[in-house]
């Protein structure tokens, strides 16, 4: 019994002391207060830490790895490599001796051996004083200091191709996008470094308009186009060096059939009567007269919404355009003077308004799109637009925009004054076959509307 309660006792005193052993690792009385941090000294090759802070003032032990591995008699605060290193990682660990005989060890943040050193980080902004430009407003120091930056502004996660400057000009695609730019810095011998900057987010920005230049169409019942304003392109395009008008169509234009209807209208007629009285390309009495108006050397326009409020033709094979080519035609024709559909309306297509630009690149087939409209266009008036900037031309049916199109490459031919044409053509590639019984149609225009866009529009009067 004596025996048996004397180890009892030894036992509840082991306890007691682990108890106390446990309690005290619990709750040390020393610690690391920061961790050492290393950087590059002069170049990628040499540099120094900052050693750790501890609670107390007991010694403390350094070395230098690299990939892991004891740099051999790297014990100081500071270490050069050799070029042979590059690419290998280094870090610094330090060991410290607490007062009470306990120890820790710390180790630093890493860096690649070798490559170019950035002091701070890249920051963009928008221009205080232009507010369509964005630009590096900090640039890091580097190290080496022969480090050379070059740029790649992003849209989003994308590249903006072409753009590599140390600036960028935003486009009107660019509203409500993040922007930020990648700066890479290169340096002989030294592996480059690149950086990312912060993103700022373009404002978008409301379109303010404001009327320019407008045709009413408020002559008398009967009356001409204004001579000040319009020229009549008569004919089957052959005295224009340009038959059939390019796409075999089977008018012959004449300016005298169509006039004001004394409404605020004008109406461009197409009938067959008279028609036979001159012979077309295809080597018969034409088939049928109409009217083409053009506003060539009389009034140019460049940039700003260009809008009519049309009512279109009735009959399969009617084919009517309210559209602008390049003022430049005589000197760059056809599609390299560039072409903006406002709308194309097709009798075949009733419902439909076509939205296309060409350019050199995109020819005939061109880009844009076509929008469906809850009522025919021969049934009643809509209104067809463009906001034509210089770097976007965007389409609009009755107030709603329905296709953009970007300036991307060099199919943008759009930088240049530009004329109105009104006309209403009948068969042809994209008209159709004309319906046997149809024998007149016409087309309307209400009114035709020239405005500025935040300042952005011209109109050029010769």
């Amino acid at each position: 019994m004596l025996r048996k309660g004397i180890a009892l006792v030894g036992l509840l005193t082991l306890m007691s002391s682990s108890i106390l052993m446990l309690n005290a690792q619990a709750a040390p009385s020393q610690k690391l207060l920061t961790n050492p941090v290393i950087s590059y000294s002069g170049n990628g090759y040499a540099f120094k830490a900052a050693p750790a802070k501890w609670s107390d003032n007991g010694p403390s032990s350094f070395k230098w790895l690299l990939d892991g591995k004891t740099i051999a008699g790297a014990k100081a605060l500071t270490t050069r490599l050799n070029s042979s290193k590059s690419g290998s990682v280094i870090k610094f660990s330090e060991t410290h001796m607490f007062e009470d005989g306990s120890s820790m060890t710390a180790v630093s943040n890493v860096l690649t051996v070798g490559k170019v050193y950035l002091s701070e980080r890249i920051v963009i902004r928008v221009n205080p004083d232009n507010d369509k430009m964005i630009e590096i407003s900090t640039l890091p120091q580097s190290i080496p200091s022969t480090a050379k930056p070059t740029y790649q502004w992003f849209l989003g996660y994308f590249e903006i191709k072409g753009a590599t400057k140390d600036f960028y000009n935003l486009k009107t695609s660019d509203i409500g996008s993040d922007i930020s730019v990648q700066v890479t810095f290169t340096s002989k011998g030294y592996i480059p470094n690149k950086q990312i900057s912060n993103v700022v987010t373009v404002a978008a920005l409301e379109r303010k308009y404001t009327q320019i230049w407008s045709e009413e169409f408020n002559g008398a019942a009967g009356a001409p186009a204004d001579p000040s304003v319009w020229v009549p392109q008569n004919g089957d395009g052959v005295a224009f060096g340009n038959r059939g008008w390019g796409n075999n169509e089977r008018q012959w234009y004449d300016d005298k059939i169509s006039s004001t209807d004394g409404k605020g209208s004008f109406i461009i007629n197409a009938t067959t009567t008279g028609a036979g009285v001159n012979k077309c390309y295809y080597g018969t009495p034409c088939e049928w007269l109409s009217t083409k108006l053009v506003t060539k050397d009389k009034v140019g326009f460049k940039y700003g919404r260009i809008e009519a409020r049309i009512k279109g033709p009735v009959g399969n094979g009617t084919w009517g355009a309210f559209w602008m080519l390049g003022a430049n035609i005589d000197d760059r024709p056809w599609p390299g003077c560039g072409e903006i559909d406002v709308t194309e309306l097709l009798g075949r297509l009733p419902n439909t308004s076509l939205g296309y630009t060409h350019g050199p690149l995109s020819g005939g087939g061109g880009r844009g799109d076509k929008v469906e409209m809850n009522t025919p266009h021969n049934a009643e008036y809509h209104t067809y637009a463009v906001d034509w900037l210089p770097d976007q031309i965007r389409y609009y049916l009755d107030g709603v925009p329905f296709v953009t199109v970007d300036k991307t490459d060099k199919d943008w031919v759009y930088d240049h004054e530009f004329y109105i044409i009104i006309n209403l053509a009948m068969g042809g590639i994209l008209g159709g076959e004309i319906a046997p019984n149809l024998k007149q149609t016409s087309m309307a225009f209400d009114y035709i509307k020239v405005y500025s866009i935040n300042g952005i529009g011209e109109v050029i009067k010769h």
